[in-house]
């Protein structure tokens, strides 16, 4: 899948999940620093992704997740 399409797919689920501004998600983002994000909210946003993308994200790989960059790196490989 397109780094593109997932980009816009793990947007929208940070946006709902964090309940934040779409505008504010750039791919450069920190989930902790720049999203607010606790290692819950983490946790809820890693499984959102995996339902909504039909993918299984390993608990070591979800904690190396740093930016939004990160994850949409990881998941483009998996699709």
């Amino acid at each position: 899948m397109d780094s593109k399409v997932v980009y816009e797919k793990v947007k929208a689920l940070i946006a709902e999940k964090l309940e934040i501004d779409p505008a504010k998600i750039s791919m450069e983002a920190s989930f902790r620093k720049d999203l607010g994000a606790d290692s819950l909210d983490t946790y809820e946003l890693v499984y959102a992704i995996e339902e909504e993308l039909g993918v299984s994200i390993p608990d070591e790989k979800a904690n190396e997740f740093e930016t939004v960059k990160d994850a949409v790196d990881f998941l483009s490989t998996q699709l």
